[in-house]
């Protein structure tokens, strides 16, 4: 099992539908609001690291609203 934290910088007006968008996604256990330099902290468990950079750049980084 591998699990990662991703931290994520959302538009302001964006952070609450980012969150659900992402918590629905396959492979994100936990979607946190955090204070500080990042808005959303996403929880990622799947079984391969391939696995991981496919949650991540194929499915994340599409989510509308994301900065970085």
């Amino acid at each position: 099992m591998v699990s990662a934290i991703v931290l994520l910088t959302v538009e302001r007006d964006k952070i609450n539908s980012v969150a659900d968008t992402i918590a629905d996604l396959e492979g994100v256990s936990e979607v946190y609001s955090v204070a500080g330099r990042y808005d959303l902290a996403a929880i990622v468990r799947v079984k391969t690291n391939d696995d991981l950079a496919k949650v991540v750049t194929e499915h994340i980084r599409k989510v509308s609203g994301i900065a970085s």
